[in-house]
């Protein structure tokens, strides 16, 4: 099996059982890696796993994670938004949509487009 990713290529050899879930592995520890395997490339996108995944995304769900990768705490982007941590909450639990300025504060805040938090 070999796993490349853009800006390097990793070779990888592996027997035995367990290759599934080595795959697994790799496809979330770096999703832009194209995995090769004896019946070629596997383009991560049009794996099985990744349809599921984005067939369950929410916005509140996305939300999360942006806040989680940036190291933030609910009440440390709520005071660098403005925006009440119960409401940031709230989104997050896709209870409260989160509207079109607040997507910008919050993308502007967490470093990413804010058209993924709509």
């Amino acid at each position: 099996m070999q796993v490349q990713e853009k800006a390097r290529r990793i070779d990888v050899t592996i027997q035995g059982t367990g290759l599934e879930e080595i795959k697994k592995a790799f496809a979330r520890i770096l999703p832009e890696a194209v995995i090769i395997d004896d019946d070629g490339p596997v383009e991560w996108e049009n794996t099985a796993l990744a349809k599921k995944i984005r067939m369950n995304k929410t916005p509140g769900k996305l939300l999360t994670a942006y806040r989680e990768r940036a190291g933030l705490s609910l009440v440390e982007l709520a005071r660098k938004t403005g925006i009440k941590y119960t409401n940031i909450s709230a989104m997050e639990h896709d209870t409260r949509n989160i509207g079109l300025s607040t997507a910008k504060r919050l993308g502007a805040a967490l470093g990413v487009d804010y058209t993924r938090l709509l």
